[in-house]
């Protein structure tokens, strides 16, 4: 959809949704296996590692709720309205419209409650269970950004890792599609 001129100017967002996948493939693996580090740590590692989940998920919200920001240079706002320019195309046009307005529903309770309140301004009248996660919620969020990235892409944006030789290669859109 966007020109490769554009897609240098907008680098950014495509790594925006590299850093997303990246961090949910890590999240989602260390949820899954927290029942089984209870049989093994102690409860001071325990602890530390729902610190550790708990900041992974705000750094989660934080890039989810980026790429609705209506100013950064790595949101689906900025391109929209640089596409709304140069763009001819209504019918694309409307389709990432209807796309947008999905995701600013979806992304709006969690940029509200937990961005606004919680992470950035602490402004929350209770005190947060620490084994408590959003994880479920932020799946298809996680989904509908990564739909959205890729047609404004015109492609797949995915990013892959070398484990080592007996491991293979990590495909960080192969394992968040197996959420």
């Amino acid at each position: 959809m966007i020109t490769e001129k554009q897609k240098k100017e907008y680098a950014t967002l495509r790594v925006e949704i590299i850093d997303i996948n990246i961090l949910s493939y890590s999240f989602f693996r260390k949820i899954n296996q927290l029942p089984y580090a209870f049989k093994n740590l102690s409860r001071h590692d325990v602890f530390a590692e729902y610190s550790a989940l708990r900041y992974m998920e705000n750094g989660l919200i934080l890039h989810l709720t980026n790429l609705d920001d209506d100013r950064s240079k790595f949101s689906f706002r900025k391109i929209q309205k640089e596409l709304k320019r140069s763009f001819k195309d209504q019918k694309t046009l409307k389709k990432l419209d209807s796309s947008l307005k999905k995701y600013r529903i979806q992304i709006n309770h969690i940029k509200v409650k937990h961005r606004n309140d919680r992470i950035a301004h602490m402004n929350y009248k209770e005190d947060l269970n620490i084994d408590q996660f959003l994880a479920k919620y932020l799946i298809p969020i996680i989904k509908t950004a990564n739909e959205i990235g890729d047609f404004i892409w015109g492609e797949e944006i995915n990013y892959k890792f070398k484990l080592g030789s007996h491991e293979g290669i990590l495909d960080f859109r192969n394992e968040l599609k197996k959420l």
